[in-house]
């Protein structure tokens, strides 16, 4: 403070003829505070961006084990365990027909439809007990085009907010590298777990 006084007080003895102890006083204070708000707000910014991102953790921690599948039928509006079993069903058909994985109702934690329904089939969201059999599920998704009565099926993570950004930026990024592929012989996608997502130069399947 005292320091602070002393250089506010040279100052103005070079700029006013005649500087009063109060006015030196006053712009020491204004100093000191300018400096003590810059000093707040930093403080909060690491605050929020540390709740962010646990905040983040805890999300990912949540979807850890969860897959989500695309385009799979509904069943005709029913009972809720009704519309439960026929999903279970379905997916565990997928498992063992298409994905040649032997998966039953004890390795899903839950199973369910997200959003309201409407004229399209709404994503349905399996939560399996563990990131083993998530993982095995997901490196075999690649079968499902081999099966005409699944093929139309998508397979993907079930990734945070933050997550899906990554992903839309390097699937737009993995669009533009194929559009500029002159060959015809390679496709861009993109390829990983969430948060470690890149994108991969493949050969087509002719």
């Amino acid at each position: 403070m005292n320091a602070g006084l002393r250089n506010v007080k040279d100052e103005l003895t070079v700029n006013v003829e005649n500087p009063t102890w109060s006015s030196i006083v006053n712009q020491a204070v204004e100093s000191k505070f300018e400096t003590v708000s810059g000093d707040i707000n930093r403080v909060e910014q690491s605050i929020e961006e540390t709740r962010r991102q646990a905040q983040e953790l805890r999300e990912k921690e949540t979807r850890r084990n969860n897959i989500i599948l695309y385009r799979v039928p509904e069943c005709p509006p029913g009972s809720y365990e009704e519309i439960i079993k026929h999903d279970t069903d379905v997916f565990l058909e997928i498992c063992e027909s298409a994905l040649g994985l032997d998966i039953t109702t004890e390795d899903l934690k839950k199973v369910y439809r997200i959003g309201q329904r409407g004229t399209e089939p709404r994503p349905l969201l399996i939560q399996l007990s563990s990131g083993m059999l998530k993982n095995h599920i997901m490196e075999t998704t690649f079968k499902l085009r081999t099966k005409e009565k699944f093929e139309c099926i998508g397979v993907s993570h079930d990734m945070t907010k933050t997550e899906r950004e990554q992903c839309r930026k390097l699937v737009a990024e993995a669009k533009q590298k194929e559009s500029r592929e002159n060959t015809g012989e390679y496709i861009y996608r993109v390829r990983g777990p969430p948060g470690d997502m890149k994108i991969v130069k493949l050969k087509k399947r002719f």
